[in-house]
Formats: structure tokens, C-alpha cells, sequence
């Protein structure tokens, strides 16, 4: 199988954490290094934690609170006052976060892919609490703990530990899919074998579904585990677009487009299968607001560092998976990790333009509007302090907010004009139909709606 070296040893960005070690010099740079960035990108502030030794992972906002994940646990910020106002500690690698709010309830999803001892009851303080031998699983009598965590953020100074919901191999990352029609929330949880867990070997080939009554999240359980085709181990990220009713599928040896129309019962038997012999490892995806194209990400494990390697962002047409182009940012990761990770689209009028995370490589924002010509227009590599490691990196409401491996949080401001919609929420891996007034579909997509007639 084309990328079955990857899938059978370790989970990625748990891999890439042992690069750290040997990359100790190159990413502590001297201070006295001015940042690296272009004119239309400046810091608006940061909550570095460089001392703390986490590792910091993914993002999610819901009005003015963000939740920034770590190893460790979560933070919870305050976007207005650039506050850290909650800092809960609770192991479970690698702890991708979203949110959700029902009848003035937040809740805040944990995806844990590490097995932890007795973390079905508990939320340990301790990063000894990992175990690579878990037993077996009898019933709910559980040896070790590793799927979703749910809690109460409704006051966001006092995290609540509400329930957990085994899911076999983990949870590497999670997609929430709203199915009000049922009063409920579903999660898609993503996750594949390579890990130490008890239900986690290849070949794995399936997903977790849980369903979260959002009257009653405390009853939240598994209620289907639908099947993968295409000879995909399981898959790494999942990228919802309501409005269209798809689902980008990053599968690691192939990208997928299932049909959700029916959120329950996903049509994973009959996949617009997308794939090119020089994706390295398929990572996680974005769609544009118009959902005529969606961008994959490639997370490379060659550090080959050349803009014809691996490690691009690939722009491909929704329609029927034609490869439009392919793009490397143009200036050095730092030789060790050259990979695009996580971001999102900003919902601008007329244009396609990718905010996203490249490890040593920063921030970047790419312009893709014509499609088959993408260029990056501004781009922030902060060297002070500590070199960025940058794993998210996403648009929320005039801002960029990163997540960094190492450093914690830096929030730029872009200079960037144009007819630009603003979110109550963002759950970067939920696209909802935040975006559908018709002055915010690009040219190029109009012209190619009207040529189809729809």
C-alpha cells in the first residue's frame, strides 16, 4: 500500500514530537532574531507558555471564548480581554477540541487518542497517567480510557468533566455534525491503527459515530461505526460542509467525498475518491464558502523541503475531483518538518484565500482565486522567544489566532480589504452555512454555477 510505512508505525503528529528533541537548537533561535514576516501581517498579541513543556494543539471559538488545546489539558481565553481565564488539566493527548452550545449549555468536546489509566472517571493532572498496555476491554469496565471527553463550559472560568464515550482506537480527531431534526448532536470520530490502544489494529477501516443528545449529553454514546472503502486505513481528519452536504475525508492514503445528506448514515460505499501519487500522507481538508473547490493538506514525513516535494496544499473541484494545482510556500521550514497542517478559509467576497498552520514555516495566507494560480500574499514566522512550530492556524472574525507546538498562542492582525463576513462560532472542522449570501461566491465560481445551471 503506497503510504502503509506511515500508517503502521506511529500516529503523525505524535511522531513528529520526537524531531523535537533533536531540533532543540534550530528551534531556539537568539532572541536578539528579529520575526520573520511580511509587511501585512503584524503580532496583535500572544499567551506564549513557553516554559510549561506542553504541547499545544488544536482550536475552536464560540463568541468571544476560545478553547486551545494542549496534551495537558485545554485553555480557555478570553478574546476580548486576551486573557487565559481557565487552564484545566486533564492528559489525553492530543486533545482537539470543539464547541457547542444548546439552551444557554456550552459544551466542550475532547478528542483523547493516547489511552489513559482510568481516564473514564478521572482527569488526570499527571503526564505519567499514558500507558501502552491497556488489556483488553471488558464491557464498560474499562482498563484505560481513549476517546471523547464532553464537559460543561457554561461558566468558561470552571470546566465541568461531564461524561466520556470509549470509541475503539481512540479519537486522533473529531467532527462535530449537527442533526437538529433529531434534537442531537452527532461526532465523527477519526481515528486509525498504529496506536498502543486494545481495539486499534490493522487493518482498522472504520469510524466512530457518537450521538450526543443535547438535552441529556450525559447519555451520549457510540451508535454506529460505519465501514471505509479504498483500502484506507482509517482516516485522520474529517472536514463537514453542511450547506453541501459533504464530507472531506482525509483517509491517509487517499482523500474521500462522502455524500452526509443523511448525517446518521453516511454514504462512505461510494466515495468520490481523489488521489495523487505525490500526496504523502493525507492530513486534513477545507472547503471554499461557495463549495465548488476543496483544498487538502499533505503532512509530510520527508523533509524534503523543495517546492516540487511533498507537504503542499492541493486545490481540487468538488464536482468530480479534477486537481486544479498544488502549492508549497516559498521560504524554508527549518529543514526539519516542511508540511502544511491546519486551517480555514476566510469568508471574504470574491476571493478564495487559505489561512493555515506549516510548523517551522509559520502562518501563511494563500490567495487561490484563481484556482489553478495560488500564491501566498502574507505569511508571520515568529523567531523571538522561541521559532514557531505552528500546528493551527485559522481566521476568526478579523484575526488570526495560531496554535503553536512550543511557543502557545500568537494572534496577528491581516491587512487584508474586502467584503468579509463575521461568525458567532467557529468550529474549524464544522463549515457551516455561514457563508451563503450570494455576494461572497468568487467570480470564477459564479461563472461556473451559472454555466451548470445551478
Amino acid at each position: 500500500m503506497k503510504h502503509s510505512k506511515i500508517v503502521a508505525n506511529v500516529k503523525p503528529r505524535l511522531g513528529y514530537l520526537l524531531l523535537l528533541v533533536c531540533a532543540a537548537a534550530i528551534l531556539l533561535p537568539s532572541a536578539a532574531v528579529a520575526d520573520d514576516h511580511s509587511p501585512n501581517m503584524t503580532i496583535y498579541y500572544s499567551l506564549n507558555d513557553p516554559t510549561s513543556g506542553r504541547t499545544h494543539s488544536d482550536l475552536a471559538f464560540w463568541g468571544n471564548i476560545a478553547v486551545a488545546g494542549n496534551y495537558d489539558g485545554f485553555q480557555v481565553i478570553n478574546t476580548d480581554t486576551h486573557q487565559v481565564i481557565a487552564n484545566y488539566l486533564c492528559r489525553g493527548p492530543q486533545n482537539d477540541v470543539s464547541l457547542w452550545e444548546h439552551n444557554g449549555q456550552l459544551l466542550l468536546f475532547q478528542s483523547v487518542d493516547t489511552p489513559q489509566r482510568n481516564g473514564e472517571q478521572v482527569c488526570s493532572q499527571n503526564r505519567g497517567s499514558d500507558t501502552t498496555a491497556c488489556g483488553p476491554v471488558k464491557s464498560r469496565n474499562l482498563v484505560c480510557f481513549e476517546g471523547i471527553r464532553i464537559f460543561d463550559l457554561t461558566d468558561p472560568t470552571n470546566p465541568v468533566y461531564i461524561k466520556s464515550v470509549y470509541t475503539d482506537c481512540g479519537s486522533h480527531t473529531h467532527t462535530l455534525v449537527p442533526d437538529p431534526a433529531n434534537n442531537r448532536l452527532l461526532i465523527y470520530v477519526s481515528s486509525y491503527p498504529g496506536s498502543s490502544g486494545p481495539r486499534c489494529r490493522s487493518p482498522f477501516r472504520k469510524f466512530s459515530i457518537i450521538g450526543v443528545p443535547l438535552d441529556a449529553p450525559q447519555t451520549s454514546r457510540v451508535i454506529s461505526q460505519p465501514t471505509l472503502i479504498g483500502g484506507v486505513p482509517g482516516c485522520h481528519d474529517m472536514t463537514a460542509f453542511l450547506a453541501i452536504h459533504k464530507m472531506a475525508a482525509m483517509c491517509a492514503t487517499e482523500g474521500q467525498l462522502w455524500d452526509i445528506t443523511d448525517p446518521a448514515h453516511p454514504d462512505t460505499a461510494h466515495p468520490l475518491e481523489i488521489d495523487d501519487p505525490g500526496v504523502n500522507y493525507w492530513h486534513s481538508a477545507e472547503f471554499t464558502w461557495d463549495g465548488q473547490y476543496v483544498v487538502t493538506d499533505d503532512e509530510s514525513f520527508t523533509g524534503t523541503c523543495q517546492p516540487d516535494g511533498d507537504g503542499k496544499i492541493r486545490i481540487w473541484r468538488v464536482s468530480d475531483g479534477h486537481l486544479m494545482s498544488s502549492f508549497m510556500i516559498p521560504r524554508p521550514q527549518g529543514g526539519i518538518y516542511c508540511s502544511v497542517h491546519n486551517g480555514n478559509i476566510i469568508p471574504i467576497a470574491g476571493r478564495y484565500i487559505l489561512v493555515a498552520a506549516w510548523y517551522g514555516g509559520g502562518t501563511s495566507v494563500v490567495d487561490f482565486t484563481d484556482p489553478s494560480a495560488p500564491t501566498e500574499i502574507g505569511y508571520y514566522v515568529a523567531t523571538t522567544g522561541r521559532r514557531a512550530d505552528t500546528w493551527s492556524s485559522y481566521w476568526y472574525n478579523g484575526k488570526i489566532y495560531a496554535n503553536d507546538i512550543s511557543r502557545g498562542q500568537d494572534v496577528f492582525n491581516l491587512d487584508i480589504q474586502g467584503d468579509i463576513q463575521t461568525w458567532g462560532h467557529l468550529n474549524p472542522q464544522t463549515q457551516e452555512d455561514l457563508s451563503a449570501r450570494p455576494s461572497l461566491f468568487s467570480p470564477l465560481a459564479q461563472l461556473a454555477l451559472n454555466t451548470r445551471g445551478g
